[in-house]
């Protein structure tokens, strides 16, 4: 966990907390002047991508941004106490976007994630500052491991960005005052975020044997695949995914009840996951993915297993688990109100007026009390959250292979095999697309995008008029468009 003990928020530059404070309001706890940084101290040279991950980790996890990444999918509505609370997410579920256009949490996330790309411009002018004083070649690799690090997030933040918005500012180095800056058209946006990985898939090692659970060259392999699918182009799928499947030395997790729990954290099927702990003590110092964890948890229950309600399962996907006679995943997926978990935790009646069904959650935020630290009592306390998975590449494999040609079966039987189903000898597409419904619900807007660029979304949410030209993304926030005039104009090269 040393990845997680020496975080490090490191303060930007004054000039550039100057250009950028109005918009992106900086929280300015824990941070340490740059003054008091020896930068000749090589050994301290990692603090800057440290603090990445720290801020990555805060920012890309802030609850609000969760349900505008999910809503949209087929999977899950938003829930709450009534139809009414945070009810403009229900505007976004039914692609109503004029009242999510002045929506806090739409602004929110925005600058979460543009927060993280001028934070990796930031520190890595830091790490450019130790190495003005390194002398040996092994420093010097090690300072391009350490930037490639810090590129991987940006360019992460930039993969949500342009999925969520399409059309979206790229940030400039050179001159970092956000009120100039044009939105670029989403293909200039993903063709820069490619560069970026290609330089991450050659600085990155293989293994990280130092701090555990950082990026490594796979993780960024895995991105670039996951933006090559949304592209359509399925021959760098195919490639990407036949590397990593036959060098990375990665497999699916055995245990997949406690995959998403505390057993499962740093499992051998993670590329990336954001890491939290409370250090094994009940109380006192923890990093803690809080509200997160808290907004899925169950309504009207006992702490620790308590939470607002948020993010219920929808009609449609459980009768989709139901007639695939999926037990395992059930388990993993679907955390059930009015009943016992295999885990023995009783998680109370939901009924909400809103649906026709009884409440049922999320059960990949859900961890049982007894994994808890004695003392915790908070829902999720010391857990990760999930963000690439070795189950992704597979998947994408044998979509690839479905439309190429090749063995899509082995693949897609990996994933199925540990699910506890049958293998199917013959996969077609629409075997493939179910397994990803049924293995990747609520991560990560996953379902949306699978649904739009398989041309299945204006069949899928005919019901409240789905165009692609006009639903796919999210509106440029009002309060974004108030701080620069020029995001309302188009899209420019």
């Amino acid at each position: 966990m040393k990845i997680i003990k020496k975080i490090i928020a490191l303060l930007i530059l004054p000039f550039m907390l100057v250009s950028c404070n109005d918009w992106l309001d900086f929280d300015q706890e824990g941070l340490i002047p740059t003054e008091d940084i020896d930068f000749t101290d090589a050994s301290q040279m990692y603090a800057p991508v440290s603090g990445v991950y720290a801020d990555a980790r805060r920012k890309m996890t802030q609850w609000e941004v969760w349900p505008l990444l999910n809503v949209r999918g087929d999977e899950v509505t938003k829930g709450g106490g009534s139809e009414t609370d945070q009810g403009v997410y229900l505007d976004a579920e039914r692609f109503s976007y004029a009242p999510v256009k002045g929506f806090w949490a739409l602004n929110n996330a925005w600058t979460a994630f543009y927060r993280v790309v001028y934070t990796t411009y930031n520190n890595q002018i830091l790490l450019d500052r130790f190495r003005e004083h390194l002398t040996t070649d092994a420093q010097w690799e090690l300072s391009d491991q350490y930037e490639a690090e810090i590129t991987f997030h940006r360019a992460l933040s930039y993969y949500f960005i342009s999925n969520l918005w399409g059309d979206v500012p790229l940030v400039d180095p050179e001159d970092l005052n956000y009120a100039f800056l044009n939105r670029k058209k989403q293909e200039t946006v993903r063709a820069f975020i490619h560069e970026e990985l290609d330089f991450c898939i050659e600085k990155l090692p293989e293994v990280q044997a130092q701090h555990q659970g950082a990026v490594t060259k796979w993780s960024a392999m895995t991105l670039k695949a996951k933006l090559a699918l949304q592209e359509g182009n399925y021959e760098l799928v195919r490639s990407l995914t036949d590397d990593i499947i036959s060098n990375a030395g990665l497999s699916l997790y055995d245990d997949y009840y406690n995959l998403f729990k505390i057993p499962g954290k740093l499992a051998s099927e993670s590329l990336y996951e954001f890491q939290f702990s409370d250090f094994g003590q009940g109380d006192g110092q923890e990093v803690y993915g809080a509200a997160w964890f808290q907004h899925q948890g169950p309504n009207g229950g006992i702490a620790p297993i308590a939470g607002w309600g948020f993010m219920l399962i929808t009609e449609d996907y459980i009768d989709f688990m139901k007639g695939r006679n999926e037990t395992d995943r059930w388990d993993v997926a679907i955390l059930e109100s009015g009943s016992r978990t295999p885990a023995s935790d009783s998680i109370p009646l939901f009924t909400p007026s809103y649906q026709n069904i009884k409440g049922y959650y999320n059960g990949k935020a859900y961890l049982p009390k007894n994994q808890m630290t004695e003392g915790r009592n908070q829902y999720g306390s010391n857990n990760n959250i999930r963000m690439l998975r070795y189950a992704d590449v597979l998947l994408m494999n044998s979509e690839a292979k479905v439309r190429l040609g090749g063995d899509a079966a082995t693949p897609l039987n990996e994933v199925r095999n540990r699910a506890g189903l049958e293998s199917i000898p013959s996969p077609t597409l629409e075997d493939v697309l179910d397994e990803r419904r049924a293995e990747f619900s609520l991560e990560w807007g996953d379902r949306f995008n699978d649904l739009v660029r398989t041309g299945q979304a204006e069949t899928v949410f005919a019901e409240y008029g789905f165009s692609r030209v006009e639903h796919e993304f999210y509106p440029i926030p009002t309060a974004q468009e108030d701080l620069n005039p020029n995001l309302k104009e188009p899209a420019v090269n």
